[in-house]
């Protein structure tokens, strides 16, 4: 890794509360969007039979298409991907990380006997969408990997109380114990306000407002920050704690599933009932810019999407992110390109 990239993050997951898959009738409907939009750029009428046709589409779908026609922000619940300069660190275990799971057992078998098999999963918390991916997850059951699980007593003890042979649990929500996994080694429990080394990393901790409590994870390396705030309310915008805990970042993951409408149920989301969603444990998006902005970030990545916004809908949500943000930076007499806003997608990758 070029020693001016420390982290190189990748995104396997990042819909919120339930995993969302396109559906047959959208990805057609996506296809009839797509081909509309090249029609009407006279896209189509330049196309010839020939050697590179396919590559001729692809770089014709890439440069007249926007992304939300041309492909998909993913459907997999929250899974990220943090390579170290020596160390594989994994956070959170939602549906994305069967995704990682099968693309690292790729990476390793093609390394042969100089694949290093090792690997840090950290939780945010227990909840479903961030954890029920654990069974699924391949390297765990091969003998020559070593995994180690860390967060909160709460989430490991949700993992024990499912995948313990001696639980009372064991074969109930999935027929595999964790008696077959071998390659996960340790279960690691901390609390808020933990700092240790993994590697040459060092990751601290910070507590987050959330039903049954959640951690964020700070991670830094060679003057380079990385912090993962995910589900998470604000008590107060912005949230000084917070703030304080992100300051100066080079990336701040956190979530912003909802418009301050959404939130204060004055209008649904998609198809959805208006409903208010006040200390459901997630916050309004302007909250997470007013935070981003007070911690000073270089980059700001709103995830945890809800999964009754299709992809439409989540572009359309990124723009007005960024109009907050541009508007908010302008308030504060700070350059727009201070920080960077975006939403996102399955498949993402950013070195820092």
């Amino acid at each position: 890794m070029n020693q001016t990239n420390v982290f190189k993050i990748t995104y396997w997951g990042t819909t919120g509360t339930f995993s969302d898959p396109l559906r047959p009738e959208e990805v057609t409907r996506k296809i009839e969007r797509a081909v509309m939009g090249l029609v009407e750029k006279g896209g189509l009428q330049k196309l010839q039979p020939g050697a590179d046709h396919e590559e001729t589409i692809r770089k014709l779908i890439l440069r007249e298409l926007p992304f939300h026609l041309r492909s998909s922000y993913g459907g997999n619940t929250t899974c990220v991907e943090v390579q170290t300069p020596d160390a594989l660190i994994i956070l959170d275990a939602g549906s994305g990380l069967r995704e990682l799971g099968l693309d690292l057992a790729q990476r390793w078998d093609s390394e042969g006997a100089s694949a290093d098999r090792r690997g840090h999963l950290f939780l945010s918390h227990a909840h479903m969408d961030h954890t029920f991916a654990t069974p699924y997850f391949d390297p765990y059951y091969h003998p020559a990997n070593s995994f180690f699980l860390y967060g909160p007593p709460t989430a490991l003890e949700s993992i024990s109380s499912v995948l313990d042979p001696q639980s009372p649990l064991s074969n109930v929500f999935f027929p595999t114990t964790l008696a077959k996994m071998p390659g996960l080694r340790e279960f690691r429990p901390l609390l808020p306000g933990a700092d240790f080394l993994i590697g040459t990393t060092r990751i601290t901790t910070h507590a987050l407002n959330h039903p049954g409590g959640a951690l964020a994870y700070r991670l830094e390396n060679s003057g380079r920050s990385f912090v993962f705030a995910t589900d998470h309310e604000h008590r107060t915008v912005p949230d000084l704690a917070l703030a304080e805990f992100a300051a100066d970042a080079d990336l701040f993951y956190t979530e912003g599933q909802y418009t301050q409408a959404e939130y204060d149920g004055r209008d649904g989301i998609g198809t959805s009932s208006a409903l208010s969603r006040r200390g459901w444990g997630h916050s309004p998006r302007s909250a997470c810019v007013h935070t981003a902005l007070a911690a000073r970030v270089r980059r700001l990545h709103v995830g945890h999407r809800d999964p009754c916004r299709d992809d439409r809908e989540i572009s359309l949500f990124s723009e007005r992110l960024r109009e907050l943000a541009r508007n908010e930076m302008l308030r504060l007499q700070r350059a727009p390109e201070s920080c960077e806003v975006t939403v996102p997608y399955e498949g993402m990758s950013i070195q820092l």
